[in-house]
């Protein structure tokens, strides 16, 4: 198996080793010469990894790789230690003395030898840089440099929606498909159809497709969509129907729970339930699955995508459709699609002939044929499309009867740095939902991504996975996710229950299964870097285990409600990324924390000595009254690193920190000297009692939801009064916000959006108002109100019509709405928004109704609008 190789972890310790900081410590401790040799040195190894990459098949090679990657991985480790040392170093020289002591309470090292230890460390790992360097020479590796484009990286999002516009050459199978669901069904209530295919000829697609289609929700009073890959879990599926019926997450039910709830929901009624992606070929779970599916009115329907034929006749399928690949003109379309985007008329008469050979050679498959789209696009070159057409990949698909080579291309046109980023996608399950968020979490403490702010990582990631960058979390393609476990190679672990052993010594290993939790003895606790744990761990039996894997980067463990760190354990000074329920400690180089489910915890421990901690979410506290109790504002900066605050579902939630004996009730409503000097991204939502926040004046992204408004109109009251005030040469409170999503709030102070020139993106849900009066005061007669607007979206509201103040945004271009079943109107002036370029309506059934309605007012007020979005 080919190695894994780094590079991204290279780039990295290139970046570290020329920071300001490593500078610094290496001009003190007199070592900066050395970290100069070791940078030159590193960037003389990155220079031949492609050649390296592409001589794999020489075991010398491989061999040099895999030395290459143990010297770099102490390297990384010995640079993490370098920069705690620093850390401590600026806090004796300033204030910080308070978290000095806590932090030397995790130090093992001598500190009197430190500066003669490190320079022994950093020369040793000169010299194995050397020797790496050395065989590199006698290995014959060259320089090899790489033209990358930044194309889509083959995410998916996989659920019941698609945009119709995306799917090409399925509109006579999409028919057949419908008429097979609205044939009548003599013999039984609920019947089954079943699309039957190979991966990747699009049966999730069509399926959506269907799903989606105007007259198939005419012909059902419910819809369902669950995706259920190789899982088949009846009580995990019957959770998802009923997510799917009421769009709300489901607590932890008992079987005889969920059973009752389904057949309330589902009797007497006709509906379509959707099985995406089944494996299953055990008649006793799909029947113990059938029976609690009965109760539904007759001719309701079951429609399921599989690649076995196997798999419709275990289910007894009154209808298995074979699905067919795309004809070659369908393929070209597609393909011609993809390639030249918006540009497609313009292909010349050569490039077409070529292209449509590379499309006929794809077989009909849509996603191979995506895959070489995205590879060819913007390539306007004969040359390209010509290497293309010959390449050797063509005879491995044959070879292997699989579109697997095609994706590796596509997987080789990858940045080299995004290629680990890739592989470690094989850390999740197969059809798992991944939430972006972390992911990118996870990615940076692994050294993948190096930027000088998050915010730039977030928004480069956005743009590959959604246009619109609102996608918060997506699924890869089941090929996808093979290929990613193929080009991880040994790196890369995943254990489920039928694990017998450890293949190599994986870097980043992911559980499944408590059965596996007897392999976590046999990993190489030096190497191990990624730790992800299953919801059943039994933390205190294996702690001490887990205190051994001292390099970690990534814990994760999911609901474990007794986790106590021993001194070993709190030896983790590398950790970057600890996401673990019921947990409290204070932690050397933490970047993220994520805590939920403390039910009984009144406060927290005093996170804000975390000087690297940059994302903070806090989450089902119910008895939280108040962050910390610290009194002291003095002992440290205030939280210097944090970027990203959420705050959730924590009722009890009074004030960030508890003054005096807290005797006085209002006491907790003094005002707080503290701010955020960095914060970036807040969130709150749910926390009804909150009153009083630390300033957060330079947020970007602001979300308040369902909470006390208290606090946000107190920032906003700052903000309207200090708009007139020159007297400050630093920017006003809020004129950096780009995003604000608020809900159930009211009583906003006159003049509160004055500020808000930056503002792109305003979400306004459930408010009760009819006319949105508390915005109708702004914009009623001030057109240059939020000149920078690009989108606006009300959702859950009571309004009979559009109020006519969004004529007034003349920057808008989307304008969603969805949810608020009143409204059957828009503004007079609604041709007035000429910048206008989507407008999307879901579930309102009355606007849904004229804007579907050729002669209606509303569809002639919306006619001038490129793209029109109805569900």
């Amino acid at each position: 198996m080919a190695e894994q190789i780094p590079f991204a972890v290279t780039s990295n310790l290139i970046h570290r080793l020329a920071s300001s900081d490593l500078i610094e410590f290496g001009e003190q401790y007199d070592v900066k010469e050395e970290f100069e040799k070791l940078k030159k040195t590193i960037e003389s190894i990155n220079d031949v990894l492609l050649d390296a990459d592409h001589k794999q098949e020489q075991v010398r090679v491989r061999n040099w790789i895999m030395h290459f990657k143990e010297v770099l991985h102490r390297a990384d480790d010995l640079l993490d230690d370098l920069a705690i040392e620093f850390m401590r170093h600026k806090l004796d020289a300033g204030h910080g003395k308070q978290v000095n002591k806590a932090l030397y309470s995790y130090s093992s090292s001598n500190r009197t030898n430190f500066p003669i230890q490190m320079a022994e460390e950093i020369r040793e790992t000169r010299e194995s840089f050397d020797a790496v360097v050395e065989d590199m020479y006698k290995l014959n590796l060259c320089p090899r440099s790489i033209v990358v484009k930044q194309t889509d990286s083959g995410w998916r999002e996989t659920c019941s929606y698609v945009l119709e516009t995306d799917i090409i050459g399925r509109d006579e199978t999409k028919k057949e498909i419908i008429s097979l669901l609205k044939q009548p069904h003599e013999n039984q209530e609920v019947s089954v159809v079943a699309i039957v295919g190979l991966g990747g000829l699009g049966k999730t697609a069509l399926a959506q497709l269907v799903y989606n289609d105007l007259e198939v929700q005419n012909s059902f009073e419910m819809q369902m969509w669950v995706c259920v890959s190789d899982n088949f879990d009846v009580k995990n599926i019957l959770k998802k129907i009923l997510e799917s019926i009421t769009d709300s997450q489901r607590q932890d039910q008992s079987l005889e729970k969920l059973q009752r709830e389904l057949h309330k929901n589902l009797s007497g009624k006709k509906y379509l339930l959707v099985l995406d992606d089944i494996w299953n070929e055990r008649r006793d779970k799909w029947a113990e699955l059938r029976k609690y599916l009965m109760c539904g009115a007759q001719d309701s329907k079951i429609l399921v995508t599989t690649r076995s034929e196997n798999v419709a006749k275990t289910m007894s399928c009154s209808t298995s459709y074979p699905l067919r690949g795309l004809t070659d003109e369908a393929s070209w379309s597609l393909l011609k699609n993809i390639a030249f985007e918006d540009d497609s008329k313009g292909v010349n008469q050569n490039l077409e002939s070529t292209g449509k050979e590379i499309a006929k050679k794809c077989k009909g498959v849509p996603l191979a044929v995506k895959a070489l789209g995205g590879l060819l696009q913007g390539q306007n070159e004969q040359s390209e499309w010509e290497k293309v057409l010959r390449g050797d990949f063509w005879k491995l698909c044959e070879e292997q009867t699989s579109i697997m080579p095609i994706l590796k291309l596509s997987y080789e046109n990858l940045s080299p740095k995004m290629r680990q980023c890739f592989a470690y996608c094989s850390l999740y399950p197969k059809d798992s939902r991944i939430s972006k968020n972390e992911l990118i979490q996870l990615w940076m403490a692994q050294g993948y991504l190096i930027c000088s702010t998050k915010e730039e990582h977030m928004e480069d990631i956005e743009a590959k996975s959604d246009k619109y960058g609102e996608i918060t979390s997506f699924k890869m393609h089941d090929l996808m996710h093979d290929l990613a476990i193929l080009v991880a190679g040994n790196d890369c672990c995943y254990l489920d229950s039928k694990a017998a052993k450890v293949e190599g010594s994986p870097v980043h290993v992911s559980l499944k299964s408590s059965k596996a939790i007897r392999l976590l003895k046999s990993l190489d606790p030096t190497r191990l870097r990624t730790l992800i744990l299953p919801y059943d761990f039994k933390a205190e039996k294996y702690q001490s285990v887990i205190a051994k894997f001292k390099y970690l980067r990534v814990l994760k463990i999911e609901k474990v409600w007794a986790f106590v760190l021993s001194d070993s354990t709190a030896n983790l000074k590398h950790l970057r990324y600890l996401a673990i329920v019921g947990f409290r400690s204070v932690l050397e180089n933490v970047v993220h924390i994520s805590l939920f489910g403390f039910r009984n915890c009144r406060c927290l421990p005093p996170l804000e000595h975390l000087q690297s901690l940059k994302s903070l979410k806090i989450a089902d506290l119910s008895e939280l009254e108040y962050i910390d109790l610290d009194e002291d504002d003095s002992a440290v900066t205030f939280f210097p690193s944090l970027e990203s605050l959420k705050l959730e579902w924590c009722s009890s939630l009074r004030g960030w920190r508890r003054r005096g004996d807290d005797i006085n009730e209002n006491s907790h409503n003094l005002p707080l000297p503290l701010s955020f000097p960095r914060l970036s991204q807040l969130h709150v939502s749910s926390c009804p009692k909150l009153t009083c926040m630390p300033t957060f004046h330079k947020v970007k992204d602001l979300e308040w939801c369902r909470s006390s408004a208290e606090p946000l109109i107190a920032a906003l009251n700052t903000a309207a009064s200090t708009c007139s005030d020159d007297s400050s040469s630093s920017a006003a409170p809020f004129s950096m916000l780009k995003q604000l999503t608020i809900s159930h709030l009211t009583n906003f102070p006159k003049g509160w959006m004055q500020n808000l020139t930056s503002l792109e993106s305003l979400q306004i849900g459930r408010h009760e108002s009819e006319t949105l009066k508390e915005f109708e005061t702004e914009f009623k007669d001030d057109t240059n109100c939020l000149p920078s607007l690009l989108k606006i979206s009300i959702q859950l509201c009571k309004i009979k019509a559009l109020p006519n103040w969004v004529c007034n945004l003349s920057s808008l271009q989307h304008i969603r709405v969805s949810s608020c079943r009143n409204l059957s109107s828009l503004p007079e002036r609604m041709s007035c928004l000429t910048n206008l370029k989507i407008f999307e309506v879901y579930r309102c059934p009355l606007l849904l109704k004229e804007c579907r309605t050729e002669t209606s007012t509303v569809s002639r007020q919306i006619a001038h609008i490129p793209r029109i979005i109805l569900r």
